[in-house]
């Protein structure tokens, strides 16, 4: 049945006259009843009785009025839905983290308005490895992880899988050291590095193998060697011994919000390369949720720093 005969018989069942209906619709009266006789025609049966007061429906018009009105309804409600998921609006998105990167960075990407209300978000915590192989196999739409620091020629030791994806910087953030309430340096409002003598906390690569090539680098080029040397495999666990008195430790500035009671997180004085945080994502993911995921995580105004062979590739994303 052509949609338009339905809308037509549709406004005469409401308005209960031909002339009436033909008025709301936009048409003359005499092509619309041509509409509503080819579509009795169509279906073998009277519709509609008529007299000099306009029109009533048949048993077999009502039944037909009755499933047009839903027909409609779903057919609107299908339509809201496909226009949702083209558009990104509706529909999962998966996202692979790794363990050091920070909650704080996450509702800058996740909101609502980010992504819609609609959206089911899956994020899984795993380690750099996992996030990397993951979005290879299709397991995550994206991930998220800290890059390691650049090596003599700008480029990055990223896992083997990373060289076949699209890899860009969505955060930067400078390194703070965490220090229990009664280090001696903790009244400062910098940290010298130098000057810190004793154990120190450092992450393992379990824990992420970006962040902990970062940490090792600082130390090894600002601070000897000169204590104890306490590994961990989660940045909370981190946290846990610094408030002990193990040692101190280095730590992307957004967590210092997560700090608490016993613990005080302060700058640096050296120098030091910011921690960045990257996006990764298959170049033929082709999901609308991801894409729209992706144009808030690129919004960054900062230049991307990865080196030829992972620059930005974004004309499925900009053309989104």
């Amino acid at each position: 049945m052509d949609l338009r005969a339905l809308e037509c018989f549709l406004a005469v069942a409401e308005e209960r006259s031909i002339s009436r209906a033909a008025t709301a619709l936009h048409m003359t009266q005499p092509p619309l009843t041509v509409r509503l006789q080819a579509l009795e025609r169509e279906l073998g049966t009277e519709l509609l009785v008529r007299h000099g007061r306009g029109v009533d429906l048949t048993a077999a018009g009502r039944l037909l009025a009755e499933r047009s009105r839903r027909h409609f309804a779903d057919l609107a409600a299908t339509t809201d839905m496909v226009r949702a998921v083209g558009s990104g609006t509706r529909g999962t998105l998966r996202v692979a983290v790794g363990h050091t990167v920070s909650p704080r960075l996450l509702p800058h990407l996740t909101d609502s308005a980010t992504l819609g209300p609609d959206v089911d978000l899956l994020l899984s915590e795993v380690s750099d490895v996992d996030v990397v192989e993951r979005v290879h196999h299709r397991e995550a739409h994206a991930g998220l992880l800290h890059l390691p620091p650049a090596v003599p020629g700008g480029t990055r030791h990223i896992h083997g899988r990373a060289q076949g994806l699209e890899v860009a910087v969505v955060a930067r953030e400078p390194l703070v050291a965490v220090l229990p309430e009664g280090h001696p340096a903790a009244s400062e409002e910098r940290v010298d590095l130098v000057s810190l003598r004793g154990p120190r906390v450092v992450l393992t690569d379990t824990a992420g193998e970006g962040f902990a090539a970062h940490t090792r680098a600082v130390w090894k080029a600002i601070a000897a060697d000169t204590g104890a040397r306490h590994e961990v495999g989660s940045i909370m666990h981190a946290l846990a011994l610094v408030e002990a008195g193990a040692g101190v430790t280095l730590l992307p500035a957004q967590y210092v919000a997560l700090t608490w009671k016993g613990l005080v997180a302060r700058q640096l004085r050296q120098h030091t390369a910011v921690v960045e945080t990257a996006a990764l994502w298959r170049p033929d993911e082709d999901s609308p949720v991801m894409r729209r995921f992706l144009r808030s995580a690129l919004s960054t105004p900062e230049p991307d720093v990865l080196g030829p062979e992972h620059w930005r590739h974004r004309p499925d994303v900009d053309q989104a």
